[in-house]
This record gives C-alpha cells, structure tokens and sequence, in this order.
C-alpha cells in the first residue's frame, strides 16, 4: 500500500554532506522531526566520505585539519534523533514534498520545510582519451579511494584545476598509489589573488599549510600552468600526454610529453547540483567566476520559494567549512520561522565570513577558457550518446548554441546522466563560445534515473 510509504517530518533534508548534517544537528537538537534523504551507504557526503561498515580500512587515508571538523560533526549527526534515509534518490518535489526512491520501492516525505543540500558534481572538460578506462574525475577517484577503500592502480597523474586536486593527489598517496605527477592548469600568480580573501581565514590556512606538507613529504611536486592534453592505451589508459598552457589555458603544443601511468585523475572545479531546486521553482544566478548556476538565498539561507532553504555547494562552490556554516544558518532560520527564535548573529557572521573566503578562491581557480581546445574533432564530448565534438558544433551551427538547440539537433545531454557530465562544457565546444553563461540545466522530471514502477506506484501528495 502507497499509506505505508509515506513519510512525516517537520523538516525535509536532501543530501548528508556537511551542510545536511550541521542543519540536522541543530533542528533535531531544537525537537523538531528531521528526515535526511541521502544517496550515498552513510553519511558524510562527498567531503567527509565514510568507509562502508566493517571496513578495515578506516585511518589509512590521510586527513586534512578540516577531517576533525567532520567526525565531529558526524558523532554528533549519529547520536542525534535524525532520521537518515540512505540509498535515496529524490527524483521528484513540489513545496513541502519529497519523493525518493529507496531499495527499489517509491516513498514520499511530507514536510513542512525543505533544505536542500545536495552538494555538487565534477565539472567535466573532454580530452583526448578521457572515455578510456582508468581515466576517472577527481570525485570518483576520491569515492573509490575514501568511500570503498579501492586501490585504482600503480602510477597515477592529477590534472586539472581548483583546490579538488589536492585531496585526490593525498588520497592516492594514502593509498600506496604513485603520483607522477600533479598538474594545476591555473598560474602561480592568478592562483595568489586569493590570498587577501583567505589570510584572515585561519582553517584554509591551515588546510593549505597541510597539504603543501604531504606534497613535499611524497615528493611530489606541483606544476603550475599545465594540465593534460590527452590519453592513450590498448583498452584502457597506459600513457597521458600533458603539457603547458596559457594564461587563458590554451594548450602550448610544443610542450608536450608523455607519461606512463594507468590511472589520471582529471579535476576542473565543480558545479553546484541545482535540479532540484530549479524544479521547485527557486531563483538562480550565474556564479561570478563560471562555476556554474547557484540558487539565490538571502543573508539567512532563504530561497525564493517559501519554506524552501539552501546550503553549501548549492549556493555556489565554497567547500566543508562553508557548507558547515551555511547549514547552521539555515537551521536556525527554519527555527526561527517555526518558533519566531532570533538568528544568532554570530551564526550569521561565520556563514557571511567563510563565503567570503571561498568566493576568493573560486575567483582564483574559475574555469580556464582555453581548456575547451583540448577537445579535438573525433574526441567524445557526450558519453551517453557517443556524440563527437564535431558532431556537436555541426548541430550548433545548424540549430543554434543553446543548450536545447544543441540537444535537439544531436541527442547530446539527454542520456542517463540528464547532462550533468557533459552539460557544464557543451554550449562553450559546441558554439565555440568558452566564456558565455551557460543555459540554465533543462530541468524535467524524473530528476534522477528510477524505476519506471516507482513513477507508476509513487504515493499521492
């Protein structure tokens, strides 16, 4: 019966990163019924990834200061009186209703208020051989190492841009992998403009400080202004061709070597994960810096949709430490629309405070124009429906360079993954246009691939 798979909660959280659970700590704590719909086998999201239950693994991956922060903050979410549903995949919504699907069976969550904390995916640039086995995004990388304890291989390389290279190139090293090398496409001197946003910030400091230790124990060193020109391999990746770029992060051709390896990490920054949000009719913006669309919150984490809040990466890229803030904040303003409780103001100053510090640094590692000439005419810019970028810039000129023109005249971004892979990079390979805002995502439901009979059996509202 559909009666049985109905949910009720005062408060709906989507995603258990550092966002959710800091929101679910604070309202669980105030007495209010929580539910916390998550994809991953166990709290922690992307940042704060858990090993499966039973592992013998834990401890063995090294762990920036931030990591003290998240088993805190998961101790806490899992003495809590928080309902965590996992395995949840949020395929549809309207205010004050959830539906997810979960082991194969269609439920749904009434609530009175809505946090949406659904984090982020990697940004994706195509490359020459990036289809290749072993060839993998720094998230994945980091799932594979962080959430399931997976050795990918011998001798790995890290490219691409943005803080996500570090944790990968630690994770590795963690994990007995060789890294031959990290590539960070941006140049010593833009990666600089950050420093007066974060010279205040004593926790980035203090990250950044750790990781340039683990760099220099590994001996590993990073190579400002270079990044990956291609792959190649019999079947999956053996050889990684890189090179240097140019300020704007064109490829510098004549620079290029290869390199032995049978793992690359590729990692261009990240794009807020906004479907939802746009589904429930949320205002959005496009983030200062080309990292993608964010949703528009007010200075306490509202959205325009009453009773709907947003925090973390949702509001635009900024990491654990703002995630943490944010979802506190939102917390406290649910309570205060249910009890009329004042926002602390110190609440408020830390969440404005860390946003500020990350803004620094995504404006420092934003999107390098001149990597979309990685792409050459053969190479694969849509994985799901095999669509080439000459293929691609053929539909463009025919149909035009929005994102809806490019997929009606190629199928690109209307396989399974619904664009989030290819999306982010299409309009700027296929128009030829690498710093135009990109359309915002096409937004249809359902919002993540379910089981036509949880469609079908899918409770009423």
């Amino acid at each position: 019966m559909s009666a049985d798979r109905v949910l009720q909660a005062d408060v709906g959280i989507v995603g258990a990163g550092p966002a959710g659970m800091a929101a679910a700590n604070v309202l669980a704590a105030a007495g209010l019924r929580v539910v916390v719909l998550d994809e991953g086998h166990r709290a922690g999201g992307q940042i704060f990834r858990q090993l499966p239950v039973g592992s013998h693994n834990a401890g063995a991956i090294a762990e920036p200061p931030s990591h003290h922060h998240g088993h805190a903050l998961l101790a806490t979410f899992d003495q809590s009186r928080v309902t965590l549903r996992c395995g949840a995949s949020v395929w549809d919504a309207r205010p004050g209703r959830l539906w997810f699907e979960q082991d194969g069976a269609s439920w749904l969550l009434r609530c009175r208020h809505i946090v949406l904390a659904p984090g982020a995916y990697d940004r994706c640039i195509p490359f020459p051989g990036w289809t290749l086995p072993g060839v993998l995004t720094a998230g994945a990388l980091q799932v594979m190492v962080r959430g399931f304890g997976i050795v990918p291989g011998k001798r790995a390389i890290v490219a691409g841009s943005g803080p996500l290279l570090l944790p990968t190139v630690t994770a590795l090293l963690s994990a007995g992998v060789h890294v031959v090398a990290a590539l960070e496409a941006s140049s010593r001197w833009r990666a600089l403009r950050a420093l007066p946003g974060v010279l205040g910030n004593g926790a980035r400091l203090s990250e950044a400080f750790w990781y340039a230790r683990q760099l220099l124990k590994a001996g590993v060193r990073l190579r400002w202004g270079w990044t990956i020109f291609g792959c190649e391999g019999d079947g999956r990746v053996q050889r990684a061709i890189i090179g240097k770029v140019d300020r704007s992060g064109r490829p510098r051709r004549e620079t290029a070597q290869t390199v032995d390896v049978d793992v690359v990490g590729a990692g261009f920054g990240l794009v807020p994960s906004i479907e939802l949000g746009l589904h429930l009719g949320c205002t959005s913006r496009w983030h200062e810096g080309g990292a993608g669309h964010a949703l528009v919150v007010d200075a306490e984490q509202r959205t325009s949709v009453e009773n709907v809040f947003a925090a973390g990466e949702i509001c635009g890229i900024g990491g654990a430490e703002v995630a943490m803030a944010e979802g506190h904040l939102a917390a406290h303003a649910v309570l205060h629309a249910v009890r009329g409780t004042a926002v602390p103001v110190a609440v408020r100053k830390k969440a404005r405070r860390e946003r500020g510090a990350a803004d620094a640094m995504l404006r420092a590692f934003a999107p390098l124009p001149g990597l979309h000439e990685l792409a050459q005419a053969d190479t694969v810019v849509c994985r799901c429906e095999d669509v080439t970028l000459a293929t691609a810039q053929a539909a463009a000129a025919l149909y035009g360079s929005s994102l809806r023109a490019i997929k009606v005249g190629c199928r690109a971004g209307m396989g399974p993954c619904q664009a989030r892979i290819c999306g982010p990079s299409l309009q700027a390979l296929a128009g030829r246009e690498p710093t135009r805002a990109m359309d915002l995502p096409v937004v249809q439901v359902p919002l993540k691939a379910v089981r036509s009979e949880t469609i079908v059996n899918a409770p009423p509202a």
